[in-house]
């Protein structure tokens, strides 16, 4: 065979005709591959990729050309396909492989269970198609379950995290006839998402034990999708792994919230880079502006919510953070189209059908971004445990009230009302409100009690500077007790399964304050945070059917309440314990609350600071 004139490695060794010398990068075989150019010699063409140590199918790449594929009707025809014909009978008649015509996967037959509505998968080998078939990835949930999830996911989750245009996506699912289509990992994605809020009787119709056993199967389907690699789309990955942001059960699990964040914003970094003043990038045409800025502030948030939660440091830094806030023209709000208001129980959805409700749901994420950008600037004092002046502590909290005065009227919270009944639709906007209120006052109290803390080591050391403890701590007992006043009246209305999986956290430091209250010796005190305790409890304990971390931090906080003496000693145990399982309460304690509150709390159960706060907080 002649030799060729040039090329890449993978094309000189397999003797094809590359085009890398035209500019291309990768060229367009190794890219239909979806495999890196590696390096060739131009002078000899018997130069293989062995002799680098490593296969050329060993490093999967996810260019943005190979991920804008789906973005596009036309698709492009491999120079090569032509030839699949007469490779496909030279194989029959020699019985092995042609050389110097790579193998070019065929379409697998195992996937054809799967609804019209639904992406065609890439080509995948038969080992692969049999194990995912047997996984049950192939086999969606019935059209009853399926449309109460997309129904919970319009009313629970996409308010909270828009990353869907979401009108196109449920067209293609209403329509069914295989012209517009979803991906099947995004699909379950968004299934998963929404069976932590869906009436459990559906559930349990559908041959489920409970609310966390489907979560955990659904969760299942898509990660082993994920890990098959069947999507090339970036954005369609990027939506897919903030959506699995939602789970985080195990804390010692490393693929933890962190890691599907990571990954959201490393594929967002190439396929939609932000360029200086926020601009965006020519790779990042393909999405729509509203889409895109959606997504980063869907990253931006669950970053800094996790992080005041659990006092971790943030992922996303301030100073790389320059895309501009949302606006309501960054959201859908219109009535959907006619095909989805037809479809069974999704099409009865009440904001389907209100673009007025959509407005204020869009507006409660708009302020949402509004509150995370100031609560940004308390993470690191209170993650690090930070010396901060009065003044700064002052600051904060300013400027917290002055974003809580400022909210429009129609996010504003309010007590349930007594009597009037609430729509789906108004059930959902109360849920949305009293959670961003919940927040609000989260960041606010840990502004207190981190500067509670930095009071007590004050007069510790004799330095009489700071401001009293006890002013510090009659601003903790407000935020707790409005805190467990807000849950109450979620409780009053049924709507504490809404609750997102941040609100455990957000939950934990109010209940281990409320605790040491219940302790102290003056009676108008304890009396208060004992109705406190019982209404946050109350709140934790419905999360618990749903959240397995839920479920053993009320557990836990119930046996602390009654001396259990078992429940205290699992508190105690060492760290790698908890690295198998147990102690998974004390890990969580320790992440949740500041070390001064750590000894505090450990003095009241045991008597004695015995091991509890003197772990290091990550």
């Amino acid at each position: 065979m002649p030799a060729l004139s040039g090329g890449c490695g993978f094309c000189l060794s397999h003797h094809i005709r590359c085009d890398l010398l035209n500019g291309n990068s990768p060229c367009l075989t190794c890219r239909d591959y979806g495999i890196k150019c590696p390096p060739g010699d131009e002078t000899d063409d018997s130069v293989s990729m062995t002799d680098a140590g490593e296969s050329p199918m060993e490093e999967v790449i996810h260019t943005p050309e190979a991920h804008e594929q789906g973005r596009f009707d036309i698709e492009r025809i491999h120079w090569m396909a032509p030839l699949d014909h007469y490779k496909s009978v030279a194989h029959d008649l020699l019985g092995f492989p042609v050389p110097g015509i790579p193998d070019i996967p065929q379409p697998t037959e195992k996937t054809t269970l799967l609804p019209p509505f639904i992406q065609k998968l890439p080509s995948l080998a038969d080992e692969d198609a049999d194990y995912l078939k047997a996984k049950g990835v192939f086999s969606l949930p019935d059209e009853r379950l399926q449309n109460e999830l997309l129904r919970t996911f319009v009313l629970h989750v996409h308010p909270y995290l828009p990353v869907l245009d979401l009108p196109p996506f449920l067209q293609a699912i209403a329509d069914n006839n295989g012209h517009s289509s979803v991906s099947l990992l995004l699909m379950y994605a968004v299934m998963f998402s929404a069976i932590a809020f869906v009436d459990p009787t559906h559930i349990q119709r559908a041959g489920y034990t409970s609310r966390k056993a489907a979560r955990q199967e659904f969760f299942r389907k898509a990660r082993v999708l994920y890990d098959f690699d069947v999507e090339r789309d970036r954005i369609v990955l990027i939506q897919t792994v903030l959506l699995m942001t939602y789970w985080h059960e195990n804390q010692d699990d490393p693929k933890d919230f962190r890691h599907w964040l990571e990954i959201a914003l490393s594929q967002a970094a190439l396929a939609m880079p932000i360029k200086e003043h926020g601009q965006r990038t020519r790779a990042s045409t393909f999405t729509s502006p509203g889409l895109w800025k959606r997504l980063w502030w869907c990253m931006y948030t669950r970053d800094r919510l996790n992080s005041l939660n659990l006092r971790r440091s943030p992922v996303i830094k301030d100073a790389e953070f320059t895309v501009p806030l949302p606006t309501l023209s960054d959201f859908d709000i219109a009535i959907y189209p006619p095909s989805v208001l037809a479809m069974p129980i999704l099409g009865a959805c009440e904001v389907l059908r209100n673009p007025t409700q959509q407005q204020h749901l869009a507006t409660l994420f708009i302020e949402k971004a509004n509150l995370c950008c100031t609560i940004s600037g308390i993470i690191f004092p209170i993650t690090n445990a930070a010396v901060f002046a009065p003044a700064v502590f002052t600051h904060y909290i300013a400027a917290l009230d002055d974003w809580h005065k400022n909210l429009p009227k129609e996010v504003q919270y309010h007590p349930p009302p007594s009597r009037t009944a609430l729509s789906e639709g108004e059930r959902a906007l109360f849920a949305y409100r009293a959670w961003l209120e919940m927040i609000y006052l989260a960041a606010s109290g840990a502004l207190h009690r981190q500067n509670q803390a930095q009071s007590q080591k004050s007069l510790q050391s004799g330095d009489s500077s700071s401001e009293p403890t006890n002013t510090c701590a009659d601003g903790i007992r407000s935020v707790t007790q409005s805190i467990a006043g807000v849950a109450d009246g979620l409780d009053q209305l049924d709507l504490v399964h809404c609750l997102p999986t941040t609100t455990v956290g957000l939950l934990t430091p109010v209940l281990a304050t409320h605790f040491m209250n219940i302790r102290s010796e003056t009676p108008d005190l304890w009396r208060n945070a004992f109705q406190s305790l019982y209404q946050c409890l109350k709140v934790l304990e419905k999360l618990g059917e749903v959240y397995e971390l839920a479920e053993s931090m009320a557990g836990f906080f119930q046996a602390t309440i009654c001396g259990d003496v078992n429940a205290n000693t699992s508190m105690s145990t060492s760290t790698s314990e908890s690295e198998n399982g147990e102690g998974r309460e004390r890990a969580f304690l320790q992440r949740t609350l500041t070390a001064e509150e750590l000894d505090g709390f450990a003095r009241l159960v045991w008597g004695g600071a015995n091991g509890l706060a003197e772990v290091v907080i990550e």
